[in-house]
């Protein structure tokens, strides 16, 4: 690899960490874009299961209380 090629990579390697260093902090409300996969889909999968829970929930509470 020649010399220039390895200044380049150098270069944009601290460019990376620089822009890295730099970016806001990821938080679990609101992930980064270089967040794991799980970090950004959990929270919107976390309020999908939510409230099919709670729908169930309800309607469960519902059918006992018209039976008694």
């Amino acid at each position: 690899m020649s010399i220039q090629k390895k200044s380049l990579l150098n270069s944009l390697n601290t460019t990376k960490k620089a822009i890295v260093a730099s970016s806001a902090a990821s938080t679990p409300d609101n992930p980064s874009v270089s967040a794991p996969v799980s970090a950004r889909v959990q929270p919107r999968v976390k309020a999908r299961v939510q409230a099919r829970v709670q729908a169930r929930v309800q309607a469960r509470v519902k059918a006992r209380t018209r039976a008694i």
